[in-house]
């Protein structure tokens, strides 16, 4: 029961970092992924499109699209299948775009539970 951790600095424009921590190595569908925005990412790329794969055994993808206030997450098993879950999650209004940002989703048995800004919970897209 070894935790699967992984960390990839800058793995595309405007991201600092994106980190997966999955505690069961045996369990993939529980976990959280950390999307940390560069300062002043969102005020100049809209949308950012974080994603982690180690196919054809996992598939999360955020995207963060300040247009249109919005944050998809997608998880599943293969990008050639539907997604298992898919949520999507509201932006704050007031997000300051000139700083930098800490977007965190939880999932838990193939579910995803949450996301969080900062570690501050967000609201469900109606």
């Amino acid at each position: 029961m070894a935790e699967i951790k992984s960390r990839e600095a800058n793995p595309i424009p405007g991201v600092e970092y994106s980190e997966i921590r999955i505690p069961d190595e045996h369990n993939l569908g529980t976990g959280e992924f950390v999307t940390m925005i560069e300062t002043g990412a969102l005020s100049r790329i809209s949308p950012i499109i974080s994603n982690v794969m180690n196919d054809p055994y996992f598939l999360l993808i955020v995207s963060i699209n300040l247009g249109i206030d919005e944050i998809t997450a997608v998880l599943g098993k293969t990008h050639d299948e539907p997604p298992i879950s898919r949520k999507v999650f509201t932006i704050p209004k007031e997000i300051n775009v000139k700083d930098a940002h800490d977007f965190t989703v939880s999932f838990k048995d193939w579910e995803i539970k949450d996301m969080k800004l900062n570690g501050n919970g967000l609201k469900l897209a109606e």
